[in-house]
């Protein structure tokens, strides 16, 4: 990651994701768990076809087809989930699609993962995704440059958010409310929102978009391929 200054301060492992976009793609609304949401891609960008409320932009997928072809990022098919069951105490919006990453989560965060899930309407997938893509799951994962854990949290960010980086769930926690205030200050754009995740908000804001760092195109175009995957392999 980056702070909000531009100043290199977290490192992420990147995973390029590559192959063709499709004309047309299914996409879940990542912040809105309990949804399918569907979207055509076509030369001129983006645009919701059916599940979105009317007015609303397909969230987090502002570029153009062909800035996505070249970032390699691969929008595959997305099927319905059925939220016929709930976790106890959880609302099923904030869990149908646990099942979904549950065998991606490893089983002593799978709990924690619903619980922050729900708590920050988040999608448990997109959690999962930006975990494997900073840490691989490692607890214990330090970056060259200090940023530490499952979120890879950096001493003055986890300072900021009043979390210890060294508790694994706590970093957890630090990681997913990090993600929501991004969310929430890019109006939901999920791009926007990993991209300043990676890179630190000024940037993003400057660019007015994902910036044109290598690494952190690479970052949001894998972990939007890894969300995709979960959904294929469902």
């Amino acid at each position: 990651m980056y702070d909000s200054q531009g100043g290199r301060t977290e490192g992420s492992m990147i995973l390029v994701t590559t192959g063709r976009l499709a004309a047309f793609a299914a996409l879940t609304l990542l912040t809105a768990p309990a949804r399918a949401d569907v979207m055509e891609i076509g030369e001129e960008g983006a645009r919701w076809i059916a599940g979105q409320r009317a007015g609303m932009p397909a969230a987090g997928l502002e570029m153009t087809a062909a800035q996505a072809d070249a970032l390699g990022t691969v929008y595959a098919e997305i099927v319905s989930l059925d939220g016929d069951a709930a976790i106890e105490g959880l609302p099923v919006e904030a869990t149908s699609d646990l099942r979904q990453s549950a065998r991606a989560v490893p089983a002593g965060y799978q709990a924690k993962v619903a619980e922050l899930a729900a708590r920050f309407d988040l999608s448990p997938s997109l959690i999962e995704a930006l975990v494997w893509q900073e840490s691989r799951w490692r607890e214990n994962a330090v970056s060259p440059v200090g940023a530490r854990g499952l979120a890879q949290l950096m001493p003055g960010t986890a300072r900021d958010l009043g979390v210890n980086p060294d508790d694994p769930f706590a970093n957890l926690e630090g990681g997913a409310r990090y993600l929501r205030e991004q969310l929430d200050r890019f109006d939901g754009d999920l791009e926007k929102a990993l991209a300043a995740y990676n890179a630190g908000p000024g940037r993003v804001l400057r660019a007015n978009g994902v910036p044109r760092i290598r690494e952190t195109q690479a970052y949001v175009a894998a972990i939007m391929g890894r969300l995709a995957n979960h959904s294929r392999k469902d």
